[in-house]
């Protein structure tokens, strides 16, 4: 008989594949955050023009559109089944940790297809020096997995609350200004050549502390 460790890769795989399709139909999420970074990045590129030597700007600017990015597509992440009453059908199938892991990796999938839109257009529209790759994508990484963990949490605490959406974004952002201030103090690092290490253990630190608090708290969000 398969194990229990089996049973939870299949019950995750089954939900993270149920979001895919979900958001492949209506692509509500991911229309609303392309179209928040698309227009936020070309609006600063015409109002400040390229800022090639403000490296400091750049970073700030940079992860506070990934940031309301995030905030204006994953307030629904829990949404879909408690509007449709499916919560209690999909709690048959699997716990709710499976259930939050599942859409935890949802979260960090859609994260990544923003940011391969985002990152390359912000290079070209802002006039973004040179990067050191390697401590980029290692900022760049831990911050989705902080952002796609705060944000997959926030969202299981407030899917059954009223006004979701003013909720989402009140609760959420004393949790990512630490992820903003270690990511853009890290990105600034970067581009002045400097050492990124303690920006990288501050975010490796947190993020941690996330899913560690989330893995303990996700049984507990729905009980009666």
């Amino acid at each position: 008989m398969p194990n229990s460790g089996s049973n939870s890769a299949v019950a995750v795989w089954s939900v993270l594949r149920k979001e895919c399709r979900t958001e492949w139909r209506t692509r509500y999420g991911l229309n609303a955050a392309l179209l928040f970074a698309v227009t936020s990045l070309t609006a600063v590129s015409f109002a400040a023009g390229r800022l090639g030597n403000r490296t400091d700007i750049m970073a700030a600017l940079f992860w506070i559109v990934l940031l309301f990015a995030t905030l204006a597509s994953m307030s629904h992440a829990f949404v879909r089944e408690v509007e449709s009453r499916t919560m209690l059908l999909l709690r048959l199938v699997a716990t709710p940790t499976e259930i939050a892991v599942g859409k935890l990796l949802f979260n960090l999938l859609f994260l990544c297809v923003i940011e391969a839109v985002t990152v390359p257009l912000f290079m070209v529209l802002m006039g973004a020096p040179p990067v050191r790759w390697g401590q980029f994508l290692a900022v760049l990484g831990l911050g989705t997995v902080s952002l796609a963990a705060s944000s997959t949490l926030v969202g299981a605490v407030i899917a059954q609350t009223r006004g979701r959406g003013a909720l989402f974004a009140g609760v959420s952002l004393p949790l990512l200004l630490p992820v903003l201030a270690a990511a853009v103090g890290g990105t600034r690092e970067m581009w002045a050549a400097n050492s990124v290490a303690p920006s990288l253990k501050l975010l490796g630190a947190y993020a941690v502390a996330l899913l560690a608090a989330s893995l303990l708290l996700y049984d507990h969000l729905w009980e009666d």
